[in-house]
């Protein structure tokens, strides 16, 4: 004696082959989504690192030695 369940009762092939073409018809739309939120972030991250502005001398030109706090540290002026 077989009993089947009732999941295989009420499972039709029809209803599941279009449900599967249904998911591959929206799994573009979901990789273009996520493509967007993917740039969305970079766009956000380039900002962030951006806002830092580029290495450069705090200041130009000759300096003038003030004084000598002690060994490496000296308080400038410029010329």
């Amino acid at each position: 004696v077989v009993f089947t369940t009732l999941r295989v009762q009420t499972h039709g092939e029809e209803a599941s082959n279009q449900q599967l073409h249904e998911n591959l018809d929206l799994l573009e739309e979901k990789r273009v989504d996520a493509h967007l939120r993917t740039l969305a972030y970079r766009r956000v991250v380039a900002k962030l690192y951006n806002r830092r502005g580029k290495l450069a001398p705090n200041w130009e030109g000759p300096y003038r030695v003030n004084e000598v706090v002690r060994e490496w540290t000296y308080t400038l002026a410029t010329t």
